[in-house]
């Protein structure tokens, strides 16, 4: 078993103190980061009934998003490699600003999932360049004190966005837009206080030719490919849609791949990715990732459809969500800085997403009381799993590609959130549809068809576990690299 030795720890502790300002503009970025992922998810049924557009479009208002995450944060932590992370950092945050005023201002379904994909480009910029700013201001060991915050604060964010899209749309005087203007002012301070406060100096490397061809076909091939799934969830796609974006995917990513091998400076750093730790790291956070919306999205869908709760209610029932991970994140946090191991809480985390689905599948024994254990132990394992992820496979690179690395970790976590979400939804519209057709009422067809997504979602996490307990013990040392200075 290979261990990375400590170093410099005679170095007293250092304190976070003097950066606490430059990261509350980080937090402000996560918070509302995470916040659109889920906000909608309560109100798109309101959105439906005030928008014209074709009833499939509901699928894209959420998907849209993750596509253009999905498909541009290899590129944006390329660019974080490359130049300075803070200016990056706030044009992802200006993209997100823009993306969600052009939702807010939509008069009908097409115009909203522009917007949305437009937010979903500047979500890949926020998530990837954060941790490349936590790379360059904190040394490693302390960084596990950090993630929590980040941790806490997105989970957070996300848990409370089906409870604030609820509440907003079933306040008098407010309307669906505000689920998009909501998140404008946090964009905007968070670009403030980052430009007045954050000060990251680079060492200069030698500039090489910029990978234009891999980014354009990793973006192509994966929005292409997520096009396809998306559409083969629904009967009426037609068949030249489904063959001819199946056959672009495969064909650009393949290509993708060829191109990557051999560019100077790759988006995506297949030989590195090819290294053990950050091979394991990307096949837990794909498997992780299939989870990652199963704590809001359909559990959601599962309170308001099969047991009848109104969106506010069911969004207030996620709450312990929220505390759950905050006090996993920082209790991990404070371990990981106190011993500089990151292996065990990774593991915990993956058992407990495991044990979350496992519960959730069983919620037919009493719906209410197991839909919040089971999401609460998602929730927790999701806090203790994502960020010490990409913070285990960047202590395998120097600092000069830690943007890559960090961000096709997080790559491949939307990736396989993204497929989770379409492969699962697909599993239960089939099986409720079926049940409906049998007689059924459309509460007691999610009664009986959700705990059967999570025994799925349950499955698709074995993979995750199983990477995580074949990772190395991973010491992280106390010391900032020189190359920031």
């Amino acid at each position: 078993m290979s261990i990375v030795k400590p170093q410099g720890d005679q170095i007293p502790r250092p304190t976070l103190r003097p950066i606490v300002v430059p990261l509350s503009g980080l937090l402000i970025a996560q918070f509302v980061a995470g916040l659109s992922a889920t906000i909608v998810a309560t109100s798109i049924p309101s959105i439906m009934q005030n928008l014209p557009g074709p009833t499939s479009h509901s699928t894209w208002i959420v998907a849209a998003t993750i596509l253009g995450n999905t498909a541009t944060t290899p590129i944006w932590g390329k660019l974080g490699d490359r130049f300075n992370p803070k200016a990056i950092l706030q044009a992802g945050l200006v993209f997100f600003a823009v993306g969600s005023l052009v939702a807010a201002l939509s008069l009908n379904t097409t115009q909203l999932i522009v917007g949305r994909a437009l937010q979903g480009v500047g979500l890949g910029g926020i998530l990837s360049l954060v941790v490349i700013v936590v790379a360059a201001l904190v040394e490693p060991r302390q960084r596990g004190r950090v993630n929590a915050w980040l941790s806490s604060m997105q989970t957070t964010a996300t848990l409370s966005g089906p409870v604030l899209g609820g509440l907003i749309v079933q306040t008098p005087g407010l309307g669906w837009q505000w689920c998009f203007l909501l998140s404008i002012p946090g964009a905007l301070v968070s670009v403030i206080v980052i430009a007045a406060t954050l000060r990251i100096v680079r060492t200069p490397h030698q500039r090489m030719r910029a990978d234009f061809a891999g980014a354009g076909l990793i973006a192509l091939g994966v929005t292409s490919s997520l096009i396809c799934i998306s559409a083969l969830t629904h009967a009426a796609a037609s068949e030249w849609l489904v063959a001819v974006t199946v056959a672009i995917g495969l064909i650009a990513l393949v290509v993708a791949v060829l191109v990557e091998l051999r560019a100077e400076d790759p988006i995506l750093p297949l030989r590195l990715l090819a290294a053990r730790v950050p091979l394991l790291c990307i096949v837990a956070a794909f498997f992780s990732g299939t989870t990652l919306f199963s704590g809001s999205v359909f559990i959601t869908q599962y309170l308001q459809f099969g047991v009848g709760l109104s969106p506010a209610t069911a969004g207030v029932l996620l709450t312990p969500m929220a505390l759950g991970t905050v006090a996993t994140a920082f209790a991990a946090g404070r371990y990981i800085s106190r011993t500089g191991r990151v292996r065990p809480v990774i593991v915990l985390g993956a058992v407990a997403l495991f044990a979350g689905n496992a519960v959730l599948s069983q919620m037919h024994v009493a719906p209410i009381p197991m839909a919040v254990i089971g999401t609460v132990l998602i929730a927790c394992g999701l806090g203790a799993v994502i960020q010490n992820l990409i913070l285990t496979a960047q202590t395998t690179v120097s600092y000069r590609t830690v943007g890559s690395m960090s961000s096709s970790v997080s790559f491949f976590l939307s990736l396989g959130g993204t497929i989770g979400l379409v492969v699962l939804g697909s599993v239960l519209t089939f099986q409720v549809d079926l049940m409906q057709a049998a007689g059924s009422t459309r509460s007691e067809a999610y009664l009986v068809g959700m705990p059967i997504i999570f025994g799925l979602s349950a499955l698709m996490v074995v993979p995750a576990t199983a990477a995580v307990l074949a990772l190395p013990a991973i010491h992280l040392r106390g010391g900032l690299r020189q190359e920031r200075r």
